[in-house]
């Protein structure tokens, strides 16, 4: 045995242990282990956007022990063991890359991704899983919205359903601006029933918006995730300049945003 199936097996051992003997161990099931489990993705993805890779080491071990931690679960059950999971990925990666282990030729990564969809569909024709399901309906309903939504539009271009340009998605987000600016317009102070379904019609206009400004960030190759977590990290970053000042006194809009506009102007001078 090699040395990284040799700090596997160990690894897989240590689990195995702890299952048995340590208190906090053995209470742990399959559904208390979600909230880690995405805790662990999380503080990986705050490694990467760092650069820390010390700190990505360690989270990637991590996120490896959860894996183990469910597999070894699975097997008390008698479901699967951390074999049988090491053993489909590999078979499905090779399976899913025929240009790569097979005789199948692929020119660029869209033929990739479509002769990937167009085996994956195959796949799920033959399970129970599969049946009387679209090629959206295997997409995570608990991603985050931004994620999902991107990982939604890039499936659906895969088989050709998408703009031709940049262009055409961003007019989208024009037309679905306008629809919200129309019915703000509309709208009163009352609050009634009608307000009330407006209101529900507005939701869904800017749900519409998103997703259209979504679909910008896709064709720009922009991790839209990823924008919205700098512009937060931005937003934080700003509004600590001004923290102090707000809570020394009240201040109308015009001077809260001249403030903004200051701290603003002081980083562009970095």
């Amino acid at each position: 045995m090699n040395k990284t199936g040799q700090s596997f097996e160990e690894l897989v051992k240590v689990v195995a242990i702890l299952r048995k003997k340590c208190p906090w161990d053995r209470e742990q099931t399959f559904a208390s282990l979600k909230p880690f489990l995405i805790e662990e993705v999380y503080e990986a993805i705050e490694a990467i956007d760092h650069k820390d890779f010390d700190h990505l080491c360690e989270e990637l071990g991590d996120m490896l022990l959860h894996i183990v931690m469910l597999s070894v679960f699975a097997s008390q059950k008698r479901k699967f063991d951390i074999n049988q999971v090491v053993k489909v990925i590999t078979e499905k990666m090779i399976r899913r890359h025929p240009h790569v282990f097979g005789k199948a030729k692929a020119k660029n990564k869209e033929e990739v991704w479509r002769r990937w969809e167009k085996i994956k569909r195959e796949e799920k024709r033959s399970t129970v899983y599969g049946t009387g399901k679209g090629m959206l309906d295997s997409i995570p309903k608990s991603l985050p919205a931004l994620s999902r939504a991107d990982k939604i539009q890039k499936k659906a271009a895969r088989v050709g359903f998408d703009w031709d340009d940049v262009a055409g998605a961003w007019e989208k987000v024009d037309e679905e601006r306008a629809e919200i600016a129309e019915l703000l317009r509309k709208s009163g102070k009352a609050v009634s029933d009608k307000q009330k379904s407006r209101k529900k019609m507005i939701r869904e206009e800017i749900g519409d918006l998103l997703f259209s400004v979504v679909n910008v960030a896709r064709k720009l190759e922009i991790d839209p995730e990823d924008a919205l977590q700098q512009a937060n990290k931005k937003f934080i970053r700003r509004f600590s300049g001004i923290e102090d000042d707000l809570s020394a006194r009240q201040m109308t809009v015009s001077e809260m945003d001249s403030l903004w506009k200051q701290v603003k102007a002081s980083e562009k001078m970095v």
